[in-house]
């Protein structure tokens, strides 16, 4: 027996389409809020706090830069896993009386795992522990100057 349909059947499908147009519209709108309010929870770093502090400063960087490639005043790098050891060698006419700076370890990704050392030569080398340090790509910043000479050299190193 086959059945007609009614207007009480075609009614009931309006109110379907229509239920289902409301649950649509409501789960897009949730779904959007709910990205918002994880959008708002996400923690934004910087590369640095006083990044435009540094900007105005890049100048004197780019000089120091110059200075160590002219004054072939180049600091030698070597990491050494085993040891959790990274070993810095200063120029030869480095000593510790008349040199003086300081060693950022800077972590891209996240500035507070920054790590800053004062330069100490004083055994003509300078041992920075890494055991400590998060696994992944550090990037060592070094600003130092010999007998009133600035220097800077910036290096990438990855802590295993």
């Amino acid at each position: 027996m086959k059945r007609n349909p009614t207007s009480l059947d075609q009614h009931h499908n309006t109110m379907n389409w229509g239920l289902r147009i409301i649950l649509l519209y409501t789960a897009f709108v949730g779904g959007m809020l709910f990205l918002v309010y994880k959008c708002t929870q996400q923690e934004v770093d910087l590369v640095s706090v006083d990044y435009y502090a540094q900007e105005l400063k890049f100048q004197e960087k780019i000089d120091r830069m110059n200075n160590s490639e002219q004054h072939e005043a180049k600091l030698a790098f070597v990491y050494t896993p085993e040891q959790s050891n990274i070993q810095i060698t200063f120029p030869e006419n480095s000593t510790p009386k008349n040199t003086k700076g300081e060693i950022v370890l800077f972590r891209p990704d996240n500035s507070k795992l920054d790590l800053k050392v004062p330069v100490d030569i004083s055994e003509g080398v300078q041992n920075i522990s890494t055991e400590n340090l998060t696994k992944g790509l550090w990037r060592l910043q070094s600003t130092w100057s010999t007998d009133n000479t600035p220097y800077y050299q910036e290096e990438r190193i990855i802590i295993q």
